[in-house]
């Protein structure tokens, strides 16, 4: 007889899916993981929630929510797509392994193999052949991954871990990787960007860096990206060790590459074209080569004239959806004119570029209602120990503005004395007073967190330098023992001027350190020593033109423009027939090692300062915005070292 068995229910395995089954499924799924917690839920043990800008456990404490990584992507993504461009890049490698096997004749082949049966890495196997003369093939061709090692690899992965701004290299740069771009883009707005050369519009920037499309990008180039990273690798230490491994000098490269990406550019207008102009400047006065830079310069500003940003702005200032593209103008206008004045000032110059009408961009100082305004990192987050920027002010660079605009009209005020004969005249003086009293009362007016006396930072050391900056260029054009003030000489007044500058600057070693720091950093010591210089007859001036000598000398290692700067004011001593003091001596020595670019103007003879000033009240060459492009780009394809 057949024998029947019951029917069997589902088993419970099968998967069936009914509408009810998923919510059931989904009530049971597990608590989202975060790819990272802030660092308030770590320290207190918490499950986050990850939630931007303000996670739930801060939200519910009440708390300001300090995820370093805000409006970025998690570290372990960035680690991962890392791992995954390391994997490609040995992928390449082995290939580039195989095709030099395939190519290379039989014995050398043979001597590659036998190698490769002792070897713990083929890589290394790689590596040593292509940079052996086994090898007949240009050595140039070799792609960048064919040079990386694990230290290197190291080196870069701990450069994306540890800054704020973490960025793809690629399509932007093939002079280095994502990590060692993150530095130097991170160390030029912790930096650069915070004082000295306040050009850019950090947002806009980053947001189209990390698009990846150059083709549609208004605001960020491989240009002006490769500029960047060749101005902030002067100071990064990592830089300097990846350059130690890799026998590249990665500032070098970054230089170099970015000449090539203007040269391509064809002198095509663009706003970041005259802020990448702008930092090629810089770098080539780091150099030590600003009078060859100097057309950098020019070209920058000639170009900035040609992109007319007030017709910009006015056609966007009623627009709500270019609120972005009028920042970015009205950034780039006033931030060219703080960048120009000082460099002008360097030369003992009035700024080639006047006040902007475009209304200023940059956060104004909170007033005396709002209470006392703390110390902030790049994000605006409350700055803490754990913060990766140095400390930061809000209305710092508002405030540079005032102290900009005063010095171009000191600087026009010696014109136009110069200009009538009326130097030291009682009309002159009385002038000179009144700017010098318009100084005091602003600096009266700071409030406690942008004065450098009651919270010292970088950007109030440098607030207080440039203010001093204005009051030297007022009492200058003046005879040493003219009486300015009651019981004060012109000499007396600079003198208490350079010992604010470089007592601010020594404490600034001590408690920031030369690790990361910006060029602006010496603007006090050499502005004090050019004066200091003058007055060496005077035994009680060799104290501190010792401490500024040291000071200056201390960035050579990083600025070789420093240690010209000692060579020229060391000329500056002899010509007035002036001996270094005994205790400054030392800082005058070995100044000739390094590389010698040495085309540096910044310490010329007083004389020829003159000669100079005298010659500013000549019109301005006018250049067609053509020829100056055509020359530019023309001299940038043949100067490439």
């Amino acid at each position: 007889m057949e024998k029947r068995l019951p029917p069997l229910m589902p088993s419970p395995s099968t998967v069936i899916h009914h509408r009810s089954d998923d919510k059931v499924s989904f009530a049971r799924q597990k608590r989202r993981q975060v790819a990272s917690a802030c660092l308030n839920c770590r320290k207190r043990k918490e499950k986050c929630d990850d939630k931007r800008p303000t996670c739930g456990a801060c939200a519910r404490r009440g708390v300001t929510c300090n995820n370093e990584s805000k409006d970025d992507e998690s570290a372990n993504c960035i680690a991962l797509r890392h791992r995954n461009m390391s994997l490609r890049q040995e992928n390449e490698q082995l290939r580039d392994l195989f095709k030099l096997l395939h190519n290379l004749p039989t014995e050398e082949g043979q001597e590659v193999i036998a190698r490769l049966k002792v070897a713990d890495d083929p890589i290394q196997v790689l590596r040593a052949v292509q940079e052996a003369t086994l090898l007949i093939n240009n050595p140039n061709s070799r792609s960048y991954s064919a040079l990386m090692d694990s230290r290197l690899e190291r080196l870069d992965l701990l450069a994306l871990r540890e800054n704020a701004i973490r960025v793809d290299a690629k399509p932007w740069t093939a002079v280095a990787s994502d990590g060692i771009v993150s530095e130097l883009v991170s160390s030029f707005f912790n930096w650069e960007n915070s004082f000295y050369v306040p050009i850019i519009d950090r947002d806009a920037f980053l947001e189209e860096m990390r698009s990846g499309n150059p083709a549609t990008a208004k605001y960020c180039t491989p240009f002006l990206v490769n500029a960047i990273c060749a101005d902030r690798c002067y100071t990064s230490r990592r830089t300097r060790a990846f350059s130690g491994v890799s026998k590249k000098d990665l500032g070098d490269e970054f230089y170099n590459e970015a000449k090539k990406l203007l040269h391509l550019e064809n002198g095509r207008v663009s706003v970041p074209t005259v802020q990448g102009l702008a930092l090629l400047f810089a770098v080539a006065c780091y150099r030590g080569t600003d009078k060859l830079g100097q057309i950098y310069r020019l070209a920058a500003y000639d170009m900035f004239h040609r992109l007319d940003v007030d017709a910009m702005h006015e056609q966007a200032k009623d627009d709500p959806l270019k609120a972005r593209d009028r920042s970015v103008l009205c950034r780039l206008a006033w931030g060219l004119f703080i960048y120009e004045s000082i460099v002008g000032y360097i030369y003992f110059q009035k700024s080639s570029l006047p006040p902007p009408k475009l209304p200023r961009c940059f956060e104004p100082p909170p007033s005396a209602n709002d209470g006392p305004a703390p110390n902030v990192d790049l994000f605006g987050n409350l700055h803490t120990n754990e913060s990766k920027s140095p400390p930061l002010i809000r209305g710092a660079l508002y405030l540079a503005c005032d102290i900009t605009v005063m010095l171009y009209e000191s600087m026009e005020w010696n014109e136009t004395a110069e200009d009538k004969g009326i130097v030291g005249s009682e009309e002159d003086l009385e002038k000179r007073r009144e700017k010098m009293a318009e100084v005091r009362q602003w600096r009266a007016n700071l409030p406690p967190n942008l004065r450098d006396d009651t919270n010292f930072t970088p950007q109030t050391c440098y607030l207080r330098a440039y203010m001093n900056e204005v009051l030297f260029s007022i009492l200058k054009p003046l005879p040493a023992n003219t009486e300015v003030e009651p019981g004060w000489t012109v000499k007396a007044l600079q003198l208490n001027f350079c010992k604010i500058d470089i007592d601010n600057m020594e404490r600034f070693v001590q408690v920031y350190t030369l690790r990361d720091y910006a060029c602006i950093n010496i603007c006090g010591a050499y502005n004090s020593i050019l004066i200091l210089v003058q007055y060496l007859a005077d035994p009680t001036v060799h104290q501190m033109f010792a401490k500024a000598a040291y000071l200056i000398g201390e960035t050579g290692g990083d600025f070789p423009m420093c240690r010209f700067i000692l060579l020229a004011i060391r000329a500056m001593a002899w010509q007035a027939k002036n001996a270094l003091p005994a205790n400054a001596k030392a800082y005058f020595a070995n100044l000739d090692e390094g590389k010698n670019y040495r085309d540096i103007s910044f310490g010329i003879p007083e004389e020829d300062k003159k000669k100079m000033v005298a010659q500013r009240g000549e019109p301005r060459p006018t250049h067609k915005g053509d020829d100056m492009g055509t020359l530019l780009f023309r001299w940038s394809a043949m100067s490439i070292e």
